[in-house]
């Protein structure tokens, strides 16, 4: 229950509001400011798909790997899902060099949701180079 709340709702929260910041930050004063709240709706939605399969990697993934080798898998796998919607739902307004963006958002977010879903109490002793991969 908690992997899915981080991931499907403090996820796209977390990429929806951070984009949002960085429209106004970055645009003073620009028209494109008011579009911000938008923004952040759009890319809340867009994220939820994305959330959604990174949570059930994550959630295969945790009994074979310790988290320091399944939060950067996690974090690839977000960063290909979110490059690829962006690319079927936006690629006719996108030019692809603009895809790298959504990777590094979805990477970040995934990753991020990745470390926070890991029940801490529950391991052992600190993870060695020959634990990484669980039995």
């Amino acid at each position: 229950m908690r992997r899915a709340f981080i991931f499907l709702v403090l996820g796209p929260l977390l990429a929806s509001v951070t984009v949002a910041i960085v429209v106004i930050v970055q645009t003073a004063g620009a028209p494109v400011r008011e579009y911000a709240g938008s923004l952040a709706v759009v890319l809340f939605f867009l994220a939820l798909p994305v959330a959604s399969i990174a949570a059930s990697f994550d959630a295969y993934l945790e009994r074979a790997f310790a988290i320091p080798l399944r939060a950067p898998l996690i974090a690839a796998i977000g960063a290909i899902i979110a490059s690829g919607l962006a690319y079927l739902v936006l690629g006719c307004l996108l030019s692809p060099s603009s895809l790298k963006l959504f990777a590094i958002g979805g990477a970040t977010c995934m990753g991020t949701c990745s470390l926070l879903a890991n029940d801490y109490s529950c391991q052992g002793p600190a993870v060695r180079a020959n634990s990484l991969l669980r039995n």
